[in-house]
């Protein structure tokens, strides 16, 4: 079986639970109200400027992500849960992380929007790790 066959299932379930899970973060009775706060943005306003395209953006860019992320650990043999958490703890810190807090602070674009835009990363990537367990556990 060549690689990508092997980590394409993987991949689509990653990046498919890390894209759904963006829905319950920034729900309203999550975490969305307070990024609109921290956005200085009310709900309807928000409501009214989101368009297809940034859902469909961040889908693709989340299976990109599950690709590699799936790459990762099957190349470095990870295969427990402490493992794969500590992967995502270190793709978070060292990858993730950086660009969002520097983005903000030369954009402008508020820290604590940027705060919880980066623990919704992290939070992505833990539900990697959960998946990728889940896949190892079941075959």
């Amino acid at each position: 079986m060549e690689l990508f066959e092997l980590l394409l299932l993987p991949s689509l379930l990653c990046g498919l639970a890390a894209f759904v899970f963006g829905f319950v973060w920034y729900h309203p009775k999550v975490m969305g109200k307070k990024w609109c706060e921290a956005r200085n943005k009310d709900a309807e306003e928000r409501r009214h400027s989101l368009s297809t395209i940034p859902f469909s953006l961040s889908f693709m860019l989340w299976l990109i992500a599950g690709f590699f992320y799936s790459f990762i650990a099957w190349n470095f043999e990870i295969t427990d849960l402490g493992g794969l958490i500590s992967l995502s703890c270190l793709l978070w810190v060292g990858f993730a992380m950086p660009p969002i807090v520097m983005g903000a602070f030369y954009t402008g674009y508020p820290i604590r929007a940027a705060a919880l835009d980066s623990a919704y990363q992290l939070g992505g990537y833990y539900i990697f790790a959960l998946v990728t367990a889940g896949m190892l556990a079941i075959g």
